[in-house]
């Protein structure tokens, strides 16, 4: 596949777009105690994010008839956080190899390596996200 050349408006596009989602994946981590300081810590919460949402929650309310039905227990928020952060390691690789694709491997890894650096501004480890 031929890459094409990015406009300055497009390139700061994808670095914007690129810093967001390794922000989120880094408060995910954070707040779900996932380690991704290496590959094989990724692959592992690749892994182990898969666990089925919660079947039954445990409601505070006693009456499930009650107006405060849309209340959700702690088990489906943890398991819903963790569907988010196994979906967004996965966008992260695809974001990744069309980067790589769009504006060449030099360019990615440029994006790359100014997102650690965003991380870093941030207050997030750049490492410790997976990045």
């Amino acid at each position: 596949m031929q890459t094409s050349k990015r406009s300055e408006p497009e390139v700061a596009h994808l670095q914007a777009s690129f810093d967001d989602l390794n922000i989120r994946i880094a408060r995910l981590a954070i707040a779900l105690s996932v380690p991704l300081a290496s590959d094989a810590d990724v692959q592992s919460a690749l892994k182990a994010l898969t666990d089925p949402a919660v079947d039954v929650e445990r409601r505070l309310v006693a009456d499930r008839r009650s107006a405060n039905r849309t209340e959700r227990g702690p088990e489906r928020r943890l398991s819903y956080l963790r569907i988010e952060l196994r979906g967004l390691l996965i966008m992260r690789y695809d974001m990744e190899v069309k980067l790589s694709e769009q504006v060449g491997s030099t360019g990615a890894r440029e994006i790359i390596e100014s997102s650690a650096l965003t991380l870093s501004r941030q207050g997030f480890d750049p490492e410790k996200s997976g990045l």
